[in-house]
């Protein structure tokens, strides 16, 4: 039996982590998200010994105490978390932005929607993306 997909979501707003969970279950109730709410948070989750690595970051720019871009220069930098793929999730349009996060290695960058129905669509391609057109390394080999 394998085990399930598995998201990592980074987002220090309690209301759009709840809605980001509400709406992923609705386009694929089969994806476990995990959730911390800043990028210090997030490293120590995943650098915890034991930690099952996700198969994708979902991360939020705008955070207290470590910001997406510092998250992303750091998780990038230890080569136990380098091969996971993380993709920026934020209300920044501003091409600084943009640049940076894939600067620093960020493998997408997209714009919160500002509808429901939006959100609903991207989310239903960012799944159907990164869970089944891309091949992700498996966990198990980047224990090698």
């Amino acid at each position: 039996m394998s085990r399930p997909f598995t998201v990592l979501l980074v987002e220090d707003e309690p209301a759009d982590a709840e809605l980001f969970q509400d709406l992923l279950a609705e386009v694929a109730a089969d994806i476990r998200v995990e959730h911390a709410e800043n990028g210090q948070a997030a490293l120590d989750l995943l650098q915890r010994p034991g930690a099952q690595r996700p198969d994708l970051i979902v991360l939020d720019l705008n955070m207290p105490v470590m910001n997406g871009h510092d998250f992303l220069s750091q998780a990038k930098a230890v080569a136990d978390l380098r091969a996971i793929p993380v993709m920026v999730l934020s209300t920044s349009d501003h091409p600084d932005d943009i640049h940076r996060a894939y600067d620093a290695h960020a493998g997408g960058y997209v714009v919160k929607p500002g509808s429901y129905q939006e959100y609903t669509q991207v989310l239903d391609t960012v799944q159907a993306y990164w869970r089944g057109l891309v091949r992700l390394p498996r966990l198990e080999d980047l224990a090698r």
